[in-house]
Order: C-alpha cells, then structure tokens, then sequence
C-alpha cells in the first residue's frame, strides 16, 4: 500500500504543479501583459497586410488606367493623322504610324519649310541690368 500511496502522491504533486502553472499564468501580470501585447502584434501584422493588399490593388489599377489612356491617345492620334489631309490643303506631312514597333518610322523628322526662331526680334529689356538701361 505504501507504494500505491506514493503514486497517488507523485500524480497529485504534478496535477497541482501543472494546475499552478496555468493559474498563475492567467493571474499573474507578466502574463496578461504578454498576451494583451501578443493581441496588439497580430492586429498589426494584418493591418498592415490589408494595407500591402490596397497599395497592391491600387498600382494594379493605376496601371490599368494608364495603359487605357495610352490606348486612347494612339486612337485619337491615328484619327488626328487620318483625317489631317482633309482639313489641311496638301498633304505634304507624313504620317506616323504608332501602332508599328519599327523605330524607324518613330525616328522620322517631320521637315518644315522655314525652321522656327528660338528668340524674338524685339527683345523686352528683362534681362538688362540698371547700368544697361538708358
């Protein structure tokens, strides 16, 4: 019987030890302290993979929008280009054909009879300093 009695003993001594230890991890404030910041940390992490997922959302769609204008300004150009030789008398400017990934239809100069001035004839005086002034 002695031996049986040790038994029990040994088995209530760590029931008792293993109930302690979770009480006073819920009591005790190390351990409350640990969870509440345990809480705030997983809050955080997806916080900020919901945000990671909008900014993801956001350059998706950004970039949506961007090709769709490109799109556009190639269809409003081929039709600027198309119907620029009825509305221009002569049709002398050549037409550049944006569609095409040739480079070298892209590289054409449009040739214009008189080069413009990068100056004008009369100039304003702004940049004169007070001694040039008279």
């Amino acid at each position: 019987m002695d031996k049986d009695m040790m038994t029990y003993l040994v088995i209530g001594l760590v029931i008792g030890f293993v109930i302690g230890l979770i009480f006073m991890s819920i009591i005790s404030p190390k351990a409350r302290k640990y969870a509440k910041v345990k809480r705030e940390l997983e809050q955080t992490q997806e916080e900020l993979s919901a945000q990671k997922q909008m900014i993801v959302k956001h350059f998706s769609h950004s970039a949506e929008i961007l090709d769709n204008m490109a799109k556009d300004f190639r269809r409003l150009y081929q039709h600027m280009a198309e119907n620029s030789g009825q509305l221009i008398s002569g049709n002398d400017m050549p037409v550049i054909d944006l569609d095409t990934n040739n480079d070298s239809s892209l590289t054409k100069e449009l040739t214009l009879e008189k080069q413009p001035k990068d100056y004008s004839d009369n100039p304003s005086g702004l940049f004169k300093n007070d001694e040039n002034k008279s």
